[in-house]
């Protein structure tokens, strides 16, 4: 996605003041953002089951990336929906290739009207109602509830038709990816969801967002979120600070620890993580302005490698190492 197509698509979702005419997105707009998210879909779909039987939380592997009418700017809703097919408020903006979704036949702008035969809210948003994912999230968390390996029943409507398709799941660790409009250069996780700038996206190969997202999706798999809250740490401008700090720095090492079995686990190389900061990941290291819960690109890699170097040659792939059991572990450094 170029730079000025992001931050168009940034007035779409957020409804802020449309751009002047000569910059107003194109279905071409609305296409790119639905191969980036697709993208980073893709890539988290198979590090989040490729890793299911290492994981303590799970979800139902579909493949599905999910969008609401509403969540696009008052003013796009129009283009959205001619762009998107939307004949229902909550629809389907890509299907992984490969995943179970596909396999069941689900299709790129099918609009959701069931899942398992209990009804999804097919209203369409207002033309003055503030835009929101909420109606996405709902239909999202249900999903995530289902059974991880059950067979489900989705709902769609197609043009005029409408169709029952059965979906059998495997599964995944729990874990949501999102990508962030705007130029930024960040990644984050939060237990539940994987968020990536799509400015750092923008300027990763395949491999290299691999990397990224297997640390954030460590951080789920570890528990990070709730470890610290229940270690009384801070996030804000004291996280960096005495014990908040060393907690955080801690979360930080495990995850990147964990990340190259993550990689390993789902045929990716696992030393590719240590080549990301020798490479495309040193402009995220600051130097004397980088926050101190990390540590430097040059730490990071050798600390990667050394990772890479314990999985066993010819190991048995899930490979489950030691440390994930520290998701049930109290951090108390």
């Amino acid at each position: 996605m170029r730079a000025g197509l992001r931050l168009a698509l940034v007035a779409l979702l957020v409804g802020a003041a449309a751009p002047p005419p000569s910059q107003a997105p194109s279905p071409a707009a609305f296409e790119a953002l639905r191969q980036a998210d697709l993208r980073v879909a893709s890539v988290g779909y198979r590090l989040a089951t490729a890793n299911a039987a290492i994981c303590l939380d799970h979800q139902p592997g579909l493949g599905l990336q999910l969008h609401s009418l509403g969540q696009y700017g008052v003013d796009a809703r129009a283009a959205a929906r001619a762009a998107f097919g939307f004949e229902t408020g909550v629809a389907v903006e890509g299907v992984v290739p490969g995943s179970t979704a596909a396999a069941a036949g689900v299709h790129n702008g099918d609009s959701l009207v069931s899942i398992n035969g209990a009804a999804v809210s097919a209203a369409l948003p207002g033309a003055t109602v503030p835009p929101s994912t909420a109606e996405r999230d709902r239909v999202e968390t249900q999903l995530e509830r289902l059974p991880q390996a059950a067979p489900l029943t989705l709902g769609v409507k197609r043009g005029v038709q409408e169709q029952a398709l059965v979906i059998a799941p495997v599964p995944a660790c729990r874990s949501a990816f999102e990508v962030l409009l705007g130029a930024g250069n960040d990644s984050a996780a939060d237990g539940a969801i994987i968020q990536i700038d799509a400015g750092l996206l923008d300027s990763l190969s395949d491999d290299e967002l691999a990397v990224v997202l297997a640390h954030e999706l460590s951080h789920n798999i570890l528990r990070h979120r709730a470890r610290l809250e229940a270690a009384g740490a801070h996030w804000g401008i004291l996280a960096e600070i005495g014990k908040n700090g060393r907690l955080m720095g801690q979360a930080e090492i495990e995850a990147d620890r964990l990340s190259v079995y993550l990689l390993a686990n789902a045929h990716y190389d696992p030393f590719s993580a240590g080549r990301f900061w020798r490479g495309a990941g040193r402009k995220l290291d600051f130097g004397i302005l980088r926050s101190r819960i990390y540590l430097s690109w040059k730490d990071r890699a050798a600390l990667l490698d050394r990772e890479a170097a314990t999985i066993p040659t010819g190991a048995k792939l899930p490979y489950r190492p030691p440390l994930i059991d520290l998701a049930t572990t109290p951090m108390t450094r």
